[in-house]
């Protein structure tokens, strides 16, 4: 069994346009992302999945393995599916989604979601989260959780407190994939509840696969805004994992 990092990355952002390969510290966004991928302890490969040129050449001067997708994926996870298809990964491979936005990525919360679905194969995917008791933006997506199980996902601040208060659980977007459920997804049209929440793991849930959890420790960021990328700058320098690895060296 191998255990591989996929990273789906594309130029184009309504946002922030080109936010991949803006400059944090000197160096571009995207490899932020790999050079922290590369600290995790348990993946056997990381590799960049993206539809744009540009950021293929960035990966191949910098010694990066990039596959070059199609551009007509509407989510990451599709991206995914077909860079697995063309890398030939074997159906007992497991996949982890890496965002390429996250450029303050935990390497051990990559360590933690893979040995999670290892542990627990009775799970097609694996969606951690970190706990919050206030209501977050809709931008956020909230997991609801039976046990350790996922039923539903919303951007909403689900549950609902009607009689009592609650946890809200953020998803936190570093997700394990079993290969042969990776493929189911890609191979499935989009669901309806996937389509009215703009969350494409509801298709997963949709369709039957089995959507694991488990409380995660530790926060990620996003960069989607201008607001974002100015607030990402001022913390890498601040950053351990970045200080303690002289930019990576």
């Amino acid at each position: 069994m191998s255990i591989v990092g996929l990273i789906p990355v594309r130029l184009e952002s309504s946002r922030l346009p080109n936010k991949a390969i803006l400059e944090i510290s000197g160096i571009p966004m995207i490899l932020h992302v790999v050079k922290r991928a590369k600290l995790s302890k348990i993946l056997d490969r990381v590799v960049v999945c993206t539809d744009s040129h540009k950021i293929c050449d960035l990966c191949v001067e910098n010694k990066i393995e990039v596959v070059l997708t199609k551009n007509v994926h509407t989510n990451g996870t599709e991206r995914i599916a077909e860079a697995a298809d063309i890398l030939g990964l074997d159906q007992d491979t497991i996949v982890v989604d890496i965002q390429g936005d996250e450029p303050l990525l935990k390497p051990y919360m990559i360590d933690n979601v893979a040995d999670y679905l290892i542990k627990n194969s009775q799970f097609d995917i694996i969606v951690p989260f970190i706990k919050t008791f206030e209501e977050e933006s809709h931008s956020r997506v909230k997991l609801v959780t039976s046990n350790d199980s996922v039923v539903y996902m919303s951007r909403r601040n689900l549950p609902y407190p009607f009689s009592k208060d609650t946890v809200y659980k953020k998803h936190l977007s570093i997700i394990a994939f079993k290969m042969d459920a990776l493929s189911k997804f890609a191979s499935s049209e989009p669901t309806p509840l996937e389509e009215i929440e703009g969350i494409e793991l509801l298709r997963a849930i949709e369709i039957g696969l089995k959507v694991g959890t488990f409380e995660e420790y530790g926060e990620t960021l996003s960069v989607d805004t201008s607001e974002d990328y100015e607030r990402v700058q001022r913390l890498m320098y601040k950053d351990e994992l970045y200080l303690e690895s002289n930019g990576y060296d």
